[in-house]
C-alpha cells in the first residue's frame, strides 16, 4: 500500500503513474483513490487491514512532510503508526533532500503536533539505518522497477534474513495474472 501525503502536488501524481505500472505488470499495490462525494477513509482502513492481515508492505513516499500530524484519522501519520505497531514492513521510498529520514512540521505554533510526535514516529519507523529508494532522479519507469526489485526480492525479517517473495527474477516481468 502506497502512503504519502495526498496533496495534489508532482509527487502525488508521479506516484499514481507508478501505481499503475505495477498494477499494469500484476503487482497487487494498493493506492487510496476515490471520487468526490467519497470517503478516502473507508479505502485506508480497508487497505490498512489487508495489508495487516497479508504481512503485507507499507510504501512510505517521505516527501519532506511525510508523516505529519493533520487532523485526519487517515493521514501519512497515523498509516505509519498503524504499519509500525504492527510490524508490517515499511519500504522507505525517498523523494525528499535532507533530513534523512524526514523532520515534518511540528512545534509550539503547530496545530496538531506541538510535541514534535511525528518526528519520533519517523525516528522509530524509518530510522537513518533503514535501508530506503532513492528515488529522488528517478522516472516513473524505474521507480516502478526498483519497488518490483524490491517486493520480488522479499522482505526483511530478523537478523537481515530475507523472505523470498512470490519471483526472485529480477527483471521487470513479474510472473503472469491467474484468473480468480
Amino acid at each position: 500500500m502506497f502512503s504519502a501525503r495526498f496533496d495534489g502536488s508532482e509527487i502525488e501524481r508521479k506516484f499514481r503513474e507508478v501505481h499503475r505500472l505495477l498494477d499494469e505488470n500484476g503487482y497487487q499495490v494498493l493506492i487510496v483513490d476515490v471520487c468526490a462525494g467519497d470517503d478516502f477513509g473507508d479505502d485506508t482502513m480497508a487497505y490498512l487491514g489487508k495489508i495487516k492481515k497479508h504481512k503485507g508492505v507499507l510504501l512510505s513516499v517521505c516527501t519532506w512532510h511525510y508523516a505529519e500530524v493533520t487532523n485526519s484519522k487517515y493521514s501519512s501519520f497515523e498509516e505509519l503508526k498503524f504499519a509500525h505497531g504492527n510490524d508490517l514492513h515499511i519500504l522507505p521510498l525517498r523523494v525528499c533532500d535532507d533530513p534523512w529520514p524526514p523532520e515534518p512540521p511540528s512545534g509550539p505554533n503547530h496545530g496538531y503536533d506541538k510535541m514534535g510526535k511525528a518526528e519520533g514516529l519517523l525516528g522509530m519507523a524509518i530510522p537513518p539505518s533503514k535501508m530506503y529508494v532513492d528515488c529522488r532522479k528517478l522516472s516513473e519507469h524505474q521507480i516502478a522497477l526498483r519497488i518490483a526489485q524490491e517486493l520480488r526480492q522479499g522482505v526483511a525479517v530478523g537478523h537481515g534474513q530475507k523472505v523470498p517473495g512470490p519471483n526472485s527474477n529480477p527483471v521487470f516481468a513479474p510472473p503472469p495474472r491467474t484468473a480468480e
